[in-house]
C-alpha cells in the first residue's frame, strides 16, 4: 500500500526539488494527514493550491506537525520529544531492514527477549516455591513453550514491532504503543506477514498514543517494556515514573533499557556509531539524555502510590480516615549490564563477576518488581 498522494494530487506541484522534498517526508506527512482528516481539520488549502517557494512548503509541514502531535499530546502531561519522533518516524520504513539503520536493534531484540522471559520465570518460580514446595525446577519452567500466555504487555516505543511481535509468539496478549503514526504503520502491515500472530494463544494490537495518555486512560498491564526509549523522551524521570503507574500492583514488572551517561559510552555510541563508523544515524543520540542505573533505582525506590484500605478495615483504629493511604510502589530486582561483541555481531550480558563500574559502563537492562499487595 503506498503512502504516497494520488497522481491528481500530485500534480498540483511543480516538477522540481520542492517534489523531492515533499516525496521524501511523503509517508510521515500522509498518516498526518489521515489523523488530521479524522479530527474534521479542513487541508483543502493545503492541496488546493500549489507550492511555488520552499518557505510556503516549509510553513505547511510545520502546521501539519503541530497539529499531528496536538492530537497524540492533549494529556495534561506529555512527555514527548517531537524531534525524535519525527527522526524515528523517518526511519520507518526501515525498522525491518536487518543491516538498515536499526540493525543493532535486530541484533538485540534476541538478548532482549531472553533477559525478559527469565527474570519473569525467575519471580514465578520464587512465588510457586513459597506456595508449593513441589513446584518444578526452573529448567521445566524455562523450556515451557508459552511462558507469557495470559499476560498483558505492554510494549511503549514500539517502533515497527520488533519486541512486539517476539512476545506475542510466546503467548502474551500485547499492546504495542508509539507516539509515531508511521511506525504503528509499519508495525501494523508487517505483522499481517504472519497470521500466528493472530491465531493465539497470544494476540497483538497496535495503537499511536502515548504513555500518559494510557495511565489517563486508567490501562495496566502484568508487565511494562520501556526498551531503548527513556533517553529519547523528554524529563525521562517523569516518563519513568509513568510508566511504574501502568504496572498492575501484585507483583508485576517493568523492564526498561538504555544507556548510562558515562565517558566510555560517549565513546561507543556516539563518536565511534555515529561519528565515525556510522551504524546508526548521525543524531541518534543525545549523551544528555543518557542515565545512570543508580539513578533509575533511586527513583524508583522513591515512588509512592495511593492505596484504598476502605474494605480492609475491621473495627481497627486508622488514623487516615479517606481510607487512602500511600505505600511503596517497588523495588529493583536485577540490573544487567549488557555489549555487543564487535566480532560475532551478537549481544550478551556481562558476568555477575565483573565489576559493576565495567558492566554497567554503557548498555544495560533493569528488572523492576511492583510490591505484592
Amino acid at each position: 500500500m503506498s503512502h504516497y498522494p494520488s497522481n491528481s494530487l500530485m500534480s498540483h506541484y511543480p516538477s522540481n526539488s520542492l517534489m523531492s522534498h515533499y516525496l521524501s517526508h511523503g509517508p510521515l506527512l500522509s498518516q498526518v494527514m489521515v489523523r488530521l482528516c479524522s479530527k474534521s481539520i479542513k487541508l483543502s488549502n493545503f492541496y488546493a493550491k500549489p507550492c511555488t517557494n520552499s518557505s510556503t512548503f516549509r510553513s505547511q509541514i510545520s502546521f501539519l506537525q503541530n497539529e499531528f502531535f496536538s492530537t497524540i499530546s492533549d494529556s495534561k502531561f506529555s512527555t514527548i520529544n517531537e524531534e525524535e519522533v519525527l527522526k524515528f518516524s523517518q526511519l520507518a520504513k526501515e525498522w525491518w531492514s536487518p543491516n538498515g539503520p536499526i540493525k543493532l536493534l535486530h541484533s538485540m531484540n534476541p538478548l532482549r527477549v531472553l533477559y525478559i522471559r527469565r527474570q519473569y520465570l525467575k519471580s514465578k518460580l520464587d512465588v510457586n516455591f513459597k506456595l508449593n514446595k513441589n513446584f518444578n525446577d526452573f529448567n521445566d519452567v524455562e523450556n515451557f513453550k508459552f511462558p507469557f500466555k495470559g499476560l498483558r504487555i505492554l510494549d511503549m516505543g514500539c517502533g515497527g514491532g520488533l519486541l512486539s511481535e517476539s512476545l506475542v509468539r510466546l503467548g502474551a496478549s500485547v499492546v504495542g504503543a508509539d507516539a509515531s503514526l508511521e511506525n504503528i504503520q509499519i508495525a501494523k502491515i508487517h505483522s499481517f506477514k504472519d497470521p500466528m500472530l493472530y491465531s493465539g494463544p497470544g494476540n497483538l494490537e497496535y495503537r499511536c498514543i502515548t504513555a500518559e495518555k494510557l495511565l489517563e486512560q486508567e490501562e495496566s498491564f502484568d508487565i511494562v517494556c520501556a526498551m531503548e526509549i527513556i533517553e529519547h523522551v523528554n524529563n525521562p524521570m517523569e516518563f519513568l515514573k509513568t510508566c511504574t503507574g501502568l504496572v498492575k500492583p501484585g507483583g508485576g514488572h517493568l523492564f526498561l533499557s538504555t544507556i548510562s551517561r558515562t565517558p566510555l559510552s560517549y565513546f561507543l555510541t556516539i563518536l565511534l556509531a555515529e561519528k565515525v563508523f556510522k551504524i546508526i544515524p548521525s543524531g541518534t543520540h543525545d549523551f544528555n539524555n543518557y542515565i545512570k542505573p543508580d539513578e533509575i533505582q533511586a527513583i524508583i525506590q522513591e515512588i509512592q502510590t495511593n492505596k484504598n484500605i476502605n474494605n480492609e478495615r475491621n473495627n481497627e483504629n486508622i488514623s487516615n480516615i479517606s481510607g487512602i493511604v500511600s505505600e511503596k510502589w517497588g523495588f529493583v530486582t536485577d540490573i544487567t549490564g549488557i555489549g555487543l561483541n564487535p566480532i560475532t555481531g551478537k549481544w550478551f550480558e556481562f558476568y555477575k563477576w565483573i565489576p559493576t563500574r565495567i558492566q554497567l559502563d554503557v548498555n544495560y537492562i533493569i528488572t523492576a518488581r511492583r510490591i505484592l499487595s
